[in-house]
């Protein structure tokens, strides 16, 4: 049996069989233009591709829902790459151990996205660097459905897949720096609990399931044959706290100097898991929650990650929305960032109620200014259009007030166990590829951090892969992770009535 492919680059011809889906077929031959955000469940459609008909009709179809048969013509969507923040912003300045030579890889492993840099042990230097959406996505855009996928028997899948993505990314390191992989001599990896897991090919079935206690909190080093990456060299895994709170946090920390810090700082990184950390020198406290599938844009209508054609921005400006494309191009998408800018503004027009219920224009009095906005779905639930192709429905706004009420819940944790107000914090960091694109006033609009940090409030982009690079080039660095590792004091928030309440306490968006 064979069917026809039509991408950018022209037709293709493949076979198949019976037992395949079009999505696992289009994966089994390399295609890389569909994500499953779902894991393939059929619930996120992120996967719709086009089956061709004899009349030459284009007909929207699900891939993971879809068995081809004999003959079939599908036309998939233009391959978009997230935006991969590769540097971080208000982080300390690392010096190269004396005497090391060669080079070295230092490399943030995320969820959604990965970041690697070629480094020069010499003087600690970047040569180049690169970053790439997390080809693992095919299997879900959270922690939750890889640990899943593992324990349904794609352990060792999950695991070379990574390995292969992470030695292709070396090999173009090594070719853009024009340097032999004979001179790579290590590599330092900061990554989430789960991805360390995965990539080290560890079971991460137990971090699934409560008390969420991982095989192995890392902090160690593997030889590079070991995790079949194609260097002669050791990779050090950077240490993780607990199941939830990973080598990515304790680099956040390591590059921002928070453990040599007297400032009481806030650390957050959010993403489809909302990672936090409050204090400063020895005395940090740290929680994770589940904060749900709209800051990464997954399972949301329109949503996307920060690829070109994504709203990135959102604001009212003379009357009328105005939205920022990533790419300068034809908006196709909105990704979290533009999603938070949205439901800020939709709050202040009067859209949007502290429920978060949109107004009715068959029911409610609507601002005359919004009326071109405001439609109904075909279900008759209203939604908030953008722009021709990009809009904001009711569940969207449901799903990103269920996460930020989860941020804002720990947060809330974090500082009754600390013992102070939000007023007292000094500093809030906003960490990660989401914090890179984030407006501080939206986020304050909405709830997701206190408004009496907004002035405190600073975007930090990418600093787990500044403090792999520490990690990389400096012994007195990985003295400090393992520090930060035994010093942190975590709180599982899933186990505190405490949290429950202060989530729902935070299920309504502020007044104004």
């Amino acid at each position: 049996m064979s069917i026809t492919i039509i991408t950018a680059d022209g037709r293709k011809e493949y076979e198949s069989d019976l037992k395949l889906t079009l999505l696992e077929l289009l994966w089994k031959h390399g295609e890389k233009q569909l994500h499953a955000p779902c894991g393939g469940k059929g619930l996120c459609a992120k996967c719709t591709v086009f089956q061709v008909t004899e009349a030459g009709v284009e007909l929207p179809v699900l891939a993971c829902q879809v068995i081809p048969k004999d003959g079939d013509v599908y036309h998939l969507p233009e391959n978009l790459e997230p935006v991969v923040a590769l540097t971080g912003r208000h982080v300390e300045n690392f010096k190269a151990d004396a005497g090391m030579q060669g080079y070295g890889i230092a490399c943030d492993i995320g969820t959604t996205t990965i970041a690697c840099r070629l480094v020069s042990l010499t003087d600690g230097t970047c040569v180049a660097e690169l970053g790439a959406g997390n080809e693992q996505i095919r299997y879900g855009s959270d922690v939750i459905s890889r640990i899943q996928a593992a324990g349904e028997g794609h352990l060792a899948e999950l695991t070379e897949m990574i390995r292969r993505q992470l030695n292709g990314m070396i090999e173009s390191l090594c070719r853009r720096g024009k340097v032999a992989s004979g001179d790579l001599h290590c590599m330092s990896v900061a990554a989430n609990t789960t991805m360390c897991h995965l990539l080290t090919g560890l079971d991460p079935r137990s971090l699934g399931v409560f008390p969420f206690t991982p095989m192995s909190r890392f902090g160690e080093c593997y030889r590079a044959s070991q995790l079949d990456l194609g260097f002669d060299g050791e990779v050090y895994v950077l240490p993780a706290v607990s199941g939830y709170v990973g080598g990515d946090i304790t680099a956040d920390i390591l590059a921002t100097g928070m453990d040599r810090s007297d400032r009481i700082t806030l650390l957050l990184d959010v993403g489809t898991n909302g990672e936090m950390v409050l204090g400063c020198g020895d005395h940090m406290v740290c929680c994770a929650t589940a904060a749900g599938p709209a800051f990464e844009g997954a399972e949301i209508d329109c949503g996307m990650t920060a690829a070109a054609g994504a709203i990135s921005s959102v604001a009212w400006k003379d009357g009328r929305v105005a939205c920022e494309v990533i790419g300068n191009r034809e908006a196709v998408g909105i990704c979290g960032s533009g999603l938070i800018d949205a439901v800020a503004m939709m709050l202040d027009l009067g859209v949007l109620d502290v429920t978060g219920r949109m107004l009715d224009r068959m029911e409610d009095p609507i601002p005359a200014a919004c009326l071109p906005y405001l439609e109904l779905d075909e279900d008759g639930c209203p939604l908030f259009r953008l722009t021709a192709q990009v809009y904001v429905s009711q569940e969207d706004v449901h799903k990103l007030l269920m996460g930020k009420g989860a941020i804002a819940a720990g947060t809330q944790i974090l500082l009754q166990m600390y013992g102070i107000d939000a007023e007292q914090v000094e500093e809030l960091l906003l960490a990660g590829g989401f914090g890179s694109y984030i407006h501080v006033e939206s986020a304050a609009r909405i709830g997701l951090i206190p408004r009496a940090l907004s002035k405190v409030t600073h975007s930090i982009g990418n600093t787990a892969v500044e403090g792999a690079h520490a990690a990389l080039i400096s012994k007195e660095s990985r003295a400090r992770l393992a520090r930060i590792q035994s010093h942190m004091e975590y709180h599982e928030l899933s186990s505190l009535e405490a949290f429950h309440d202060a989530y729902m306490e935070a299920m309504t968006f502020p007044e104004n």
